[in-house]
């Protein structure tokens, strides 16, 4: 084995360790009280940059990279992965006193996702990079 090569575990890590952590971020203030500064912003706009971000992590994690051979598939997975998990998110935050859950939430979490996705897939097709930025 080459010693220059990256063990798979590691690579996975790399692709997939933003997205475990930036889940665990999102949860992690989902169990909290909402912070006053944040009531100045519209809700929905919060969610769709949360989501936006989760999204986009998950299209690199997907493709192996953030611009190289982005397909629509690794679009459609990556937002899949951010609304569903935007879903359980909003169940979660039913369960956290002064916490509410809501379809409208979910519905600003998908517009998000689905904006990250297409400004990704379409940087990658306008480019056509493969490989170059990761």
């Amino acid at each position: 084995m080459d010693s220059r090569a990256e063990a798979p575990w590691a690579k996975a890590g790399r692709f997939w360790g933003p997205v475990l952590l930036y889940m665990g971020l999102i949860f992690w203030s989902s169990s909290r009280e909402r912070p006053e500064v944040l009531n100045r912003a519209p809700d929905y706009v919060l969610h769709g940059l949360e989501y936006a971000v989760l999204a986009a992590l998950s299209v690199r994690a997907l493709a192996k990279g953030l611009f190289s051979g982005v397909s629509v598939a690794h679009v459609a997975g990556g937002i899949t992965i951010a609304v569903l998990y935007g879903m359980t998110d909003e169940w979660h935050q039913l369960q956290v006193p002064g916490r509410e859950g809501s379809v409208s939430d979910i519905a600003a979490d998908f517009a998000g996702a689905s904006l990250a996705g297409a400004v990704l897939g379409g940087i990658s097709a306008w480019k056509g990079i493969s490989g170059e930025i990761k």
